[in-house]
């Protein structure tokens, strides 16, 4: 009898053990939804008409895009669910004309002053530490 028991406490033990590592597994694959091509519909509350767009890859928390003049590149990290933290971006350094140059510089601080994000599956949406939307972008492709 007391074998019984003792048998039944170690199996109840390792389902919960097992399940456990199942729910790590699934939080660790999580941030993998949102990795994939953005086009950028609004910046810092304008509605953009022209085809602003990034990449995340979350395998190696990476984020790349290309403006109407350079490339550009960086890191990010993510914490606590949604909190989020962009390096500062290294990008090419060919001279445009003026207006492109400000929006391009415009665009760096606005993913510098990202703070937070939300995804809803098809838009990615990063604000700052106040909650102000700063860039609202379509999925386009993963």
């Amino acid at each position: 009898m007391k074998y019984t028991i003792a048998l039944c406490i170690l199996l109840f033990s390792l389902m919960i053990i097992s399940c456990k590592e199942t729910k790590k597994t699934i939080k660790v694959s999580s941030n993998e939804f949102y990795s994939g091509k953005y086009e950028i519909k609004n910046l810092n509350g304008n509605e953009l008409s022209r085809n602003l767009r990034f990449t995340i890859e979350t395998s190696e928390n990476k984020i790349s895009g290309k403006t109407n003049c350079n490339n550009y590149f960086g890191t990010y990290t993510v914490s606590n669910t949604n909190e989020l933290k962009i390096e500062p971006l290294v990008a090419t350094e060919m001279y445009c004309e003026e207006k492109i140059m400000k929006a391009e510089r415009e665009l760096f601080k606005v993913y510098n002053d990202s703070k937070t994000f939300s995804f809803d599956g098809k838009m990615l949406t990063f604000f700052n530490e106040e909650g102000t939307l700063l860039i609202r972008a379509n999925k386009i492709s993963n």
